[in-house]
C-alpha cells in the first residue's frame, strides 16, 4: 500500500474487507476553473420537448469546449463512492506479483485490460508518471480479474450495465436529437450487447513526484491530449486536477460537482460531425496547494463504437449540412473503431512523442493508423 495514500486518505477497512476512500477536501484556493453547461438529465423522462432543451444545451457544449457535467441521471453519490471505495480497494490491496501477472501490456495489445503500473508512461527528461489504473471491459467474462475484485464482481457488473443502459444511452439520444438525426442513431453504434474496446477503469494518481521530477515536467501529471473515442465519462472528484484548454489556449481546472459525471467530447464524435463537435482537449495538472500530498482516486468510462463501426462524417444530418462540413478522410478511406482504437492505446505514453517537451500553447501531431493526432501543451 501507499505510504502517501495511507496517510493523507486515512483509508479504513470494513466489514468486507472494503477498504474506504476518503477523497481530499474541496479547494480554498482562488484558481482558475471552466465554467462547463450542466445537463441535468432528470428532465429527460419529461417529454420531447424537454428532451430537446436538454439536446440544445448539448450542441451548445459541443461545438464550444467539448465538456459537460451531467446530474440527476438516477445513480447516487453513495453508490458513486461504494465504486471508488472498490476501486482503491483493487489498487491498494492487490498483491505486487499479482499485478504484474495482470499487466495489460497495452503497447502491445493495443488494449485497456487489467494493471496499468506507475512508471510505464514515459514522459520528458525521463521523467515516469505515478498513476494506476486496472481496466476492465464490461462484459467481465473475457479477461482474468484480480482476487481483490471478485468478491464485488457482480455488483461492479451491474454498475457497468446500469451506467451504459440508462445513462450512456440517454446522453447519446441527446446527441441524435441536437444533430436531427435518428434518436438512435448513436445508441446504434454503441450496443452493450455487441463486441468493442470501451472500457471501464479504476484509476489512482499518487502524488508522489520527486521535487526534482516535478520541476522537470513543470506540474503535468499527464499531458494535454484528446480522447479517442465517442465520449468519455468521469465520476466527478473533489480533488482539482482534471485541467480543459479554451480555444485561447488557456488551462482552467473542472469544478469539482457532487454526484456528477464529467463527459467529453472525442476524437470519433468530432469525426463524425466533420469538427461541429470539439473534441475536448484536456491534461491532468497538480492540485491547488490546499490538496498537495492526498491520492485523486476515481471512477471512470471510455465509450469505444462496436467495432466494425466507421466514425465517418454523418452526412444525413441537415445540422451538419447547414454547417457545411467536410469528412477528414480522404477519398472514403476511412478506419474502423477497432482498428483505430488499437492502434492509438498502443502509443499512449509510448510514442516519441511524450518524451518531447511541450512548451504552453504548443499543438503537436502524432500520425497513428493514418490519422493525425494532436497534443497539446
Amino acid at each position: 500500500m501507499s505510504t502517501t495514500s495511507t496517510r493523507a486518505n486515512g483509508s479504513t477497512k470494513g466489514a468486507e474487507g472494503l477498504l474506504h476512500f476518503t477523497p481530499v477536501g474541496p479547494s480554498q484556493m482562488d484558481i482558475p476553473y471552466a465554467d462547463l453547461m450542466n445537463i441535468d438529465l432528470s428532465t429527460f423522462a419529461d417529454g420531447p420537448d424537454a428532451q430537446q432543451k436538454l439536446a440544445g444545451q448539448l450542441y451548445q457544449a459541443m461545438t464550444t469546449q467539448g465538456f459537460f457535467v451531467l446530474t440527476g441521471f438516477g445513480i447516487s453519490e453513495e453508490e458513486i463512492a461504494r465504486q471508488v471505495d472498490i476501486g482503491y480497494t483493487v489498487l491498494e490491496k492487490t498483491p505486487l506479483e499479482e499485478k504484474k501477472e495482470l499487466d495489460g501490456h497495452m503497447d502491445q495489445t493495443g488494449q485497456y485490460r487489467g494493471f496499468k503500473l506507475r512508471n510505464y508512461y514515459e514522459m520528458e527528461k525521463g521523467v515516469k508518471d505515478q498513476i494506476e489504473q486496472f481496466n476492465w471491459q464490461r462484459d467481465m467474462s473475457d479477461q482474468p480479474m484480480p482476487s481483490t475484485i471478485k468478491p464485488f464482481q457482480a455488483e461492479v457488473k451491474s454498475f457497468c450495465e446500469r451506467v451504459h443502459k440508462d445513462v450512456l444511452y440517454k446522453v447519446y439520444q441527446l446527441f441524435a436529437l441536437a444533430l436531427k438525426l435518428p434518436i438512435d442513431t448513436f445508441v446504434n453504434f454503441h450496443k452493450y450487447e455487441e463486441k468493442d474496446d470501451s472500457w471501464f477503469r479504476y484509476m489512482a494518481y499518487y502524488d508522489e513526484f520527486s521535487p526534482e521530477d516535478e520541476e522537470k515536467v513543470g506540474g503535468v501529471w499527464l499531458k494535454g491530449h484528446q480522447d479517442h473515442g465517442a465520449v468519455t465519462m468521469v465520476f466527478s472528484q473533489p480533488m482539482a486536477s482534471l485541467q480543459v484548454r479554451d480555444e485561447q489556449g488557456v488551462w482552467r481546472y473542472t469544478r469539482h460537482t457532487p454526484g456528477g459525471i464529467i463527459i467529453n467530447c472525442g476524437i470519433m464524435m468530432e469525426w463524425w460531425t466533420g469538427g461541429l463537435f470539439k473534441a475536448a482537449n484536456h491534461r491532468v495538472f497538480a492540485p491547488p496547494q490546499d490538496q498537495r500530498n492526498h491520492t485523486r482516486c476515481g471512477v471512470f468510462y471510455f465509450s469505444i463504437p462496436n467495432n466494425d463501426v466507421r466514425p465517418d462524417l454523418l452526412v444525413d444530418s441537415p445540422v451538419l449540412q447547414r454547417a457545411g462540413v467536410k469528412s477528414i478522410f480522404k477519398d472514403g478511406k476511412n478506419i474502423d473503431a477497432l482498428t483505430f482504437s488499437r492502434a492509438r492505446v498502443a502509443k499512449v505514453g509510448k510514442s516519441d512523442i511524450y518524451k518531447q517537451p511541450w512548451g504552453a500553447g504548443a499543438r503537436l501531431v502524432e500520425v497513428i493508423a493514418g490519422v493525425e493526432v494532436p497534443h497539446f501543451g
